[in-house]
């Protein structure tokens, strides 16, 4: 199932007097975020707040952002620590082969014969690559992957599979 809404940067510190907040992307890149109109704000504790953006700004090698209602630190500050979602047509735009790390989630595991094998329930940031925690068919259980080529190969989101190359990782 294709999530509408895609995690884009996280909201830091207030800055200044005028309610703005740092802003840190998520995928390194700026240039969507800066023609953002509303998003949607994602808090630690499951809630969610649609907001309208008054504008994003850029500061050296910073880059702001202010919402509408929320004009002093005070306010503004009750916002640090969300998560920004926003639609996936504001998203950044994708090169052929690439694809937005949501929709790996749920996602089916194909063994080389092309038999279910697992789910991915969830991802993680590993040390080197993102961990694919995949529900294993074999054993119920949890299993975490490595995103690398060595592991998995052909995502094709479209079909909704990913082919893991050692399927004796789930086991």
């Amino acid at each position: 199932m294709r999530r509408e809404l895609l995690s884009a940067a996280k909201i830091g510190k207030t800055h200044g007097l005028k309610g703005d907040l740092r802003l840190y992307s998520l995928s390194g890149e700026y240039s969507h975020l800066e023609k953002l109109k509303s998003c949607v704000l994602k808090f630690s504790d499951g809630s969610e707040r649609s907001l309208l953006i008054d504008s994003v700004s850029f500061s050296s090698s910073d880059c702001y952002i202010r919402f509408s209602g929320y004009d002093s630190p005070e306010k503004a500050r009750k916002l640090s620590g969300a998560i920004v979602e926003i639609k996936r047509e504001d998203a950044l735009k994708l090169e052929e082969g690439e694809y937005y790390i949501a929709d790996l989630y749920d996602i089916f595991v194909l063994d080389k014969d092309g038999n279910r094998v697992g789910v991915v329930k969830e991802t993680r940031e590993g040390g080197q690559a993102l961990l694919l925690e995949i529900l294993s068919y074999y054993d119920n259980k949890i299993h975490l992957v490595p995103l690398i080529d060595q592991f998995i190969a052909d995502v094709d989101i479209d079909s909704n599979t990913l082919l893991i190359l050692m399927p004796e990782l789930l086991r």
